[in-house]
């Protein structure tokens, strides 16, 4: 009996053990990536899109630097925009630009950088990460560029103005900051009704839509709607306004022409009737939409080139 229960105490013992070892590796803060033992390649930065304050992540263990410079290169200049540093390889990911990790130091200025509130729409900024050995090697180097070099037989090699590092150390990626929209491959307007123009801004993922009417004497239109894809899909369409009137006691809609331009996409325009609801995010990247007007005279139904009183564009998103 002592040998039985000897034996369930040790199998209880070993298995409660491997538990705590699987629990405590995957309850960092870290999406899931679990803290390496010894000294890994750093390597696969990642930085948390949509936003002005990304969250950085990597793989490779916890380094003693993390830095930001705005342009497509890593360096210990007045680029900078974000430097923080904690000795014993003791930051841990993720970070979130402009919070300063607990314990570490903030070194921005050292080397003439400037912290800023945040990151801008279409900048190009380089993300890095360097372990406190190599670090404590070329701390002193103010304006050296940092290269990463994955030929490298030592973890670093000071060439002039550059310092390489290797992957044991080191590693970088450039990225751009992208959370709105940009506007690409635009196509002619077509239709027999005006004009139509599209423009983005850098406050939102809500189009201006800008139209001229031409066929008739009258600026206004009566019907406007956006659709994913390259030609009108009802089951594609993402946003519509129609204009609400009423014609001896009936509700007739898109028959009275009461919007003008431009229209910022989603708006609530007074007089219309909403039956698709934008969405809440706005236009996607990567994507393709169609964009149609109409004014009081449009049948409701032809959507071709040669269709009267009706007008669309359609353009790309990146």
């Amino acid at each position: 009996m002592k040998t039985l229960t000897k034996f369930y105490f040790k199998t209880f013992f070993s298995i409660s053990l491997t538990a705590l070892f699987i629990f405590s590796s995957c309850n960092e803060e870290n999406d899931g990536l679990a803290p390496y033992v010894g000294s890994p390649k750093l390597s696969n930065i990642i930085v948390q899109d949509s936003t002005f304050w990304p969250k950085i992540n990597w793989l490779g263990g916890y380094v003693s630097v993390l830095g930001i410079n705005k342009g497509p290169r890593a360096a210990l200049d007045s680029t900078l925009v974000f430097l923080v540093y904690k000795g014993g390889n003791d930051i841990h990911y993720p970070v979130t630009f402009n919070e300063i990790p607990p314990g570490a130091q903030d070194l921005t200025t050292q080397y003439g950088g400037s912290r800023v509130d945040s990151l801008t729409e279409d900048g190009t900024y380089t993300f890095w990460i360097l372990k406190e050995t190599e670090w404590n090697q070329i701390s002193a180097m103010s304006n050296k560029i940092l290269i990463y070099d994955s030929t490298l037989s030592t973890t670093l090699r000071v060439d002039g103005d550059t310092v390489r590092l290797s992957g044991s150390a080191h590693f970088q990626i450039v990225k751009p900051v992208n959370v709105y929209i940009n506007l690409v491959n635009i196509r002619q307007s077509r239709g027999r009704l005006g004009d139509l123009a599209i423009e983005v801004t850098n406050k939102s993922n809500n189009p201006i839509i800008s139209f001229t009417v031409t066929q008739i004497e009258d600026s206004l239109i009566s019907a406007i709607g956006i659709v994913e894809g390259g030609q009108f899909d009802p089951d594609g369409e993402i946003w519509n306004a129609l204009s609400v009137s009423d014609s001896a006691g009936q509700i007739q809609y898109g028959k009275a022409n009461i919007i003008s331009s431009p229209v910022v996409a989603g708006e609530n325009i007074p007089g219309t009737q909403v039956f698709v609801e934008y969405p809440e995010g706005g236009l996607k990247h990567n994507a393709t939409y169609y964009v149609w007007i109409a004014n009081k005279f449009w049948d409701g139904e032809g959507r071709i080139l040669s269709t009267n009183y009706y007008e669309y564009i359609v353009f790309d998103t990146n």
